[in-house]
C-alpha cells in the first residue's frame, strides 16, 4: 500500500480499489486469464496476484511523481517569474519594524545592498577608507577566515567598481559590492503530497556537517533525535533589530541530512551534528536573500567547529571577498558542496558552486532525468537526488519539493562520511568511483563525473 502524509504530518493510505481492477486486466498476461475457478480457490493465481498488485503500485506511484513533478515544474516556472519581478528597489525591514536597507537589481541582473560594499585588508589599508563620499559602518574581526572585513557605504558617485578603483587602488582587487544570494529550490510553495522517503543511513559516524541555509524549525518531528546546533547573523550595526528569518528552506535541506521517523526511514547520518549558519532575511513568505556580510559571518562561525564539509545550497554573483573566504577555508581541509542553480541550461555559472574549490552538485531524478531547470557547465561534479524529494517542512510535515539544493546535502552527507575515514582527495575520488556515468562518457557538463544515488 502507498502512503501519502497530509498536512498535519499523519498518513493516510493511497487506496488502490479504484485503479486495480482495470489496471489487473491490462497487465495480466495470456495465461494467467486463461486460469479456472479451481486454480484460483486453490490457491495458483497467488503469485500472479501479487504480481499485479506490485506493478500497479508501482504504476500508481510513478504516476504520482509524473503529477508532482509537473506541479513542482509549473510552480518553478512561477519562482522564477516572482524573482524576475521582486522590484528593482525593495525596502527590506526588521523583526521591528525599522528599515534596514534597500535591496536592488543591478544592472547585470543581480542584487545587491544598495550603496554598501565590502573590503579587506590590513588596519594601516583599510585606514584609507577615511575620505569623502565613505562611510564606514562596522568592521569584523573574522579570525575563523582570517580576515579583517568592513562593510561600508558610498554616494551615488562613488558606486561604482571604477569609482572605488580610482578612489582606493591599493584594495581595488579586495572589495566588492555586498551582494545578496538566494537558496536553489524550484517550488515557490511545496506540495503537500509526497512518499514516504525511501533512503538509507550512509554511516553511523559522528560526523560534524556545516550548513549555511535559512533557519532550521528544529521542533520538527523528524529532528527529535537529532542534533542541531544554530547560530543566527542577522544583525546590522547601524539599525536596532535583527532581520525576520525563514525557516521553510533550511528545515528542508537539514531533513535531508538528519531527519528520520523510526520505524519508516532512517536519517542519512544518525549520529551526526549539524551545525547550521542563519543567514537568510525574508523578502515574502516564499522569496528569501542573504547578504554577502552576514554570507561571511556564518562561514567564520562554521570555520570554527572543527568540520570537515559545509554545505551550501545557495548561489549568486561571483565576489571578491567570497572567493577569498572559500579558498581559506579550503586550506584548512573543508571540503564545501554547493548546489549549482535553477536558472536553467543557458544560464551563467553561479557562485560559489562555480569556484574550483568548491564541489558543485545538480539534480536529477532517481531515474537519472536532469532537472529540467538545473544549471549546467564545467561546474558541475556530481548529481544527486533532487526532484520531488520529500524534504521537512515548518508547517505541514513533509512536503515534496525540487532543486539543485535538495541535491546537494545528499552528497554532502555521502562526502562526510567518506572524510571520517579519508583525505580529502580520496573521499572525492571515492565518490567519483560511486557515480553513475550518464550523458556523455566521462565528466560533463550535464551530469559531472555522474549520478550519486544516496
Amino acid at each position: 500500500m502507498t502512503y501519502i502524509f497530509n498536512r498535519t504530518g499523519t498518513m493516510k493510505p493511497f487506496l488502490l480499489r479504484h485503479l486495480f481492477p482495470a489496471i489487473a486486466l491490462c497487465t495480466l498476461s495470456a495465461p494467467a486469464l486463461s486460469i479456472g475457478v479451481g486454480d484460483v480457490t486453490s490457491g495458483q493465481i497467488d503469485p500472479i496476484t501479487r504480481q499485479v498488485e506490485q506493478k500497479t503500485q508501482r504504476m500508481v506511484e510513478q504516476a504520482m511523481d509524473r503529477r508532482l513533478e509537473k506541479q513542482i515544474n509549473t510552480q518553478a516556472t512561477e519562482l522564477m517569474e516572482q524573482l524576475e519581478a521582486l522590484p528593482s528597489v525593495l525596502p527590506i525591514l526588521t523583526r521591528q519594524g525599522q528599515k534596514a536597507f534597500n535591496d536592488i537589481q543591478l544592472d547585470d541582473g543581480f542584487r545587491a545592498v544598495e550603496g554598501q560594499w565590502l573590503v579587506t585588508g590590513t588596519a594601516a589599508e583599510l585606514a584609507r577608507l577615511d575620505q569623502p563620499g565613505i562611510t564606514v559602518l562596522e568592521r569584523r574581526e573574522l579570525t575563523g577566515l582570517g580576515m579583517t572585513v568592513v562593510r561600508f557605504r558610498v554616494t551615488a558617485e562613488l558606486d561604482s567598481h571604477n569609482a572605488l578603483q580610482d578612489a582606493l587602488p591599493e584594495l581595488a582587487d579586495r572589495l566588492d559590492r555586498n551582494h545578496i544570494y538566494a537558496p536553489q529550490t524550484g517550488a515557490k510553495e511545496p506540495l503537500s503530497e509526497t512518499k514516504v522517503p525511501q533512503w538509507r543511513s550512509l554511516c553511523t559516524a559522528p560526523v560534524r556537517v556545516g550548513m549555511v541555509d535559512t533557519s532550521i524549525a528544529t521542533d520538527h518531528r523528524v529532528f527529535e533525535s537529532a542534533q542541531v546546533v544554530q547560530e543566527r547573523f542577522l544583525a546590522l550595526a547601524e539599525v536596532d533589530g535583527t532581520l525576520t528569518e525563514p525557516a521553510i528552506h533550511g528545515t528542508a535541506v537539514a531533513s535531508l541530512l538528519v531527519g528520520n521517523r523510526p520505524g519508516q526511514w532512517p536519517a542519512r547520518l544518525p549520529q551526526a551534528t549539524i551545525f547550521n549558519a542563519s543567514v537568510f532575511y525574508d523578502r515574502d513568505r516564499t522569496l528569501s536573500g542573504a547578504t554577502l556580510g552576514h554570507l561571511l559571518e556564518g562561514l567564520n562561525w562554521l570555520a570554527g567547529q572543527d568540520l570537515s564539509v559545509i554545505n551550501i545550497s545557495l548561489t549568486g554573483p561571483d565576489n571578491q571577498l567570497l572567493a577569498a573566504a572559500v579558498s581559506r577555508l579550503r586550506e584548512r581541509g573543508v571540503l564545501m558542496v554547493a548546489a549549482v542553480g535553477n536558472q536553467g541550461p543557458s544560464a551563467p555559472p553561479l557562485y560559489p558552486a562555480a569556484y574550483t574549490e568548491v564541489i558543485g552538485v545538480t539534480a536529477a531524478d532517481s531515474s537519472g532525468k536532469l532537472y529540467r531547470w538545473a544549471n549546467r557547465g564545467e561546474q558541475v561534479m556530481f548529481a544527486s537526488n533532487g526532484v520531488t524529494v520529500p524534504v521537512a517542512h515548518p508547517d505541514a510535515g513533509m512536503v515534496a519539493d525540487s532543486g539543485t539544493s535538495l541535491a546537494s546535502p545528499v552528497v554532502a552527507a555521502a562526502l562526510a562520511c567518506q572524510r571520517n575515514e579519508l583525505s580529502e582527495d580520496k573521499a572525492i575520488g571515492a565518490l567519483i568511483n560511486a557515480a553513475k556515468d550518464l550523458g556523455r562518457p566521462g565528466r560533463d557538463t550535464e551530469f559531472g563525473h555522474g549520478f550519486l544515488d544516496f
